[in-house]
């Protein structure tokens, strides 16, 4: 899975706010915060949930439940605006 081409992030004081271009049906704003934009981030390239899992454990001293959770709730929302590519 990979973010969708026709959303584009942009870093805004600490947070991260991400909007469609081009023909896709959602027409809104997504604001994310820290964590979530690092999950964001590591989807602009293509990847699995597992690795992105993988990445963040690495990088967060938190349960990997947890972490999972984190990620899985952002892919939800990132399939819902339809801003990923599966």
């Amino acid at each position: 899975m990979k973010l969708n081409d026709n959303f584009l992030t942009q870093e805004i004081d600490d947070a991260q706010v991400m909007v469609a271009t081009g023909d896709v049906p959602f027409s809104g704003i997504v604001r994310s915060n820290e964590t979530a934009a690092e999950i964001v981030n590591l989807m602009k390239q293509e990847t699995t949930r597992e690795e992105v899992i993988d990445k963040m454990c690495a990088k967060y001293d938190e349960p990997r439940e947890s972490i999972a959770e984190d990620v899985d709730m952002v892919i939800a929302t990132l399939r819902k605006v339809g801003a990923l590519d599966e």
